[in-house]
């Protein structure tokens, strides 16, 4: 008896397999004549950044205009500091001026994101650079400054009662073993939604918890100690930099606000007592 084609496994298989083989074939043809007439209409790359004032002459005009106050409203930092930055990063570290970048317009760039806020197209546009350049400057400049910490960061060492103390008849012989003060400062964050929770502050806004401590003769930083959530108490970022390497030497202390404990290495001040601004 012949075989029914309708009913032939063989048949139905073989047409399976011919179906399956051409798919891929039909994919791939529908992917070619989708992408070709855009790739063929596609106008060639235009330049973004080409402003006639670069981000080198834009440096230069706002440090020589003759103004030091257009330096420190736009970088906030002054003329002169900021030239010792830049000399002290180039000769202290390994940050170096590339082929078309100076020291001064890296360090600019850095300064200029940090203290503005700015996002790295705001960058681009200001400095006229990539945003690939500008992200590689940034973390250039970042990474220059966080190796000088050790050589202007230090904690207290001397034996020696400040000079602002033994100069001052109202602290002399009062606070003969105090070394300086400490407190928590919030600087604001940008975290991914996920972890907002923690850096939210008492106030409503997202930071973290900086512990800075500095002496009284120069009024310096000896100790910082960042990365701390804005929900963190400030008695748990200093109970933490202990943890960390923060020390005090025996018999001297430091002095705090009422957001620390009261105890031998940190006086705060009387709870429920009123103090003038100047006392």
């Amino acid at each position: 008896m012949p075989l029914d084609p309708r009913r032939s496994r063989v048949i139905k298989h073989y047409r399976v397999n011919t179906a399956i083989s051409v798919l891929p074939a039909l994919v791939v043809q529908g992917i070619f004549y989708t992408l070709v007439p855009f790739v063929l209409n596609r106008s060639p790359p235009k330049p973004m950044r080409t402003s006639a004032v670069s981000g080198a002459e834009y440096i230069h005009d706002v440090m020589y205009c003759g103004n030091p106050r257009r330096i420190q409203e736009i970088l906030r930092m002054k003329l002169e500091v900021f030239q010792f930055l830049c000399i002290e990063l180039e000769s202290s570290t390994s940050l170096s001026a590339s082929k078309f970048i100076t020291i001064e317009e890296k360090v600019a760039i850095f300064l200029w994101t940090v203290a503005r806020s700015a996002s790295n197209r705001d960058t681009q546009e200001r400095f006229q650079h990539s945003g690939e350049t500008i992200s590689r400057c940034f973390h250039e400049v970042l990474q220059a400054i966080n190796s000088l910490v050790p050589k202007y960061i230090k904690l207290y060492s001397s034996v020696e009662i400040p000079t602002a103390i033994t100069n001052n008849p109202q602290y002399y012989n009062f606070f003969n073993d105090c070394i300086g003060a400490l407190d928590g400062t919030h600087i604001a964050v940008k975290i991914p939604e996920s972890q907002q929770a923690a850096y939210r502050n008492r106030k409503g806004q997202l930071s973290q918890n900086v512990l800075a401590c500095c002496d009284f003769d120069r009024l310096i930083f000896t100790y910082v100690l960042s990365g701390w959530e804005g929900s963190a108490h400030d008695g748990a970022v200093l109970e933490a930099a202990f943890e960390a390497g923060f020390t005090i030497p025996n018999g001297k202390y430091y002095l705090g606000d009422a957001g620390f404990p009261l105890t031998p290495w940190c006086i705060v001040p009387y709870r429920g007592v009123r103090y003038h601004l100047r006392e």
